[in-house]
């Protein structure tokens, strides 16, 4: 690998790079990411023996787990770390959950969760309202996650046909 100079493989696999910036979704600092995606070729370039299988499939290894590993220390950093002018802001509107201010949670999604089995509704009021995890909420009704990933499977059929019938009649009625 040593015998081409960086600037062809940089050449060759930039597609790559560029690849990886799409399939990750990363338009926000692309120009950073990009950059990531170089610096861990120049490192899979270096590091690369020829007896070890391919070159792609070692660049690609290495290009993705850079920019995943970039990606999780933004993560974390943003986690850690507030703007000042964040927390200043963040005082006056503290989001509360939408359990307090009414005593049904599911009362306002009533014309949506009308035909919904109780099991169903019962994913929503948990899955939605209380942002509990299908693992939690199967461990708790002592069934098991396919049951519960059923239930959901469902219910989100009958909510988005319940949300297209509601579109297409305020459509109608203009």
């Amino acid at each position: 690998m040593q015998a081409q100079p960086f600037e062809e493989i940089l050449t060759q696999y930039e597609p790559l790079i560029k690849g990886q910036l799409k399939k990750l979704n990363l338009y926000r600092n692309h120009d950073h990411f990009y950059q990531v995606g170089v610096c861990a070729l120049w490192e899979a370039y270096r590091k690369f023996e020829e007896g070890k299988g391919s070159f792609s499939a070692f660049a690609l290894h290495t290009v993705r787990g850079h920019m995943l590993m970039e990606l999780r220390r933004e993560r974390v950093y943003d986690e850690r770390f507030v703007l000042k002018d964040q927390q200043e802001s963040s005082d006056f509107a503290v989001p509360a959950p939408l359990v307090e201010y009414c005593d049904d949670p599911l009362e306002g999604l009533e014309p949506y969760i009308g035909q919904l089995s109780s099991r169903e509704r019962l994913w929503v009021q948990e899955a939605i309202v209380y942002e509990k995890k299908l693992g939690q909420i199967a461990l708790e009704q002592q069934v098991s996650k396919n049951t519960v990933a059923t239930w959901r499977k469902t219910a989100l059929k009958k909510l988005r046909a319940a949300a297209r019938a509601r579109k297409e009649s305020a459509a109608l009625s203009k």
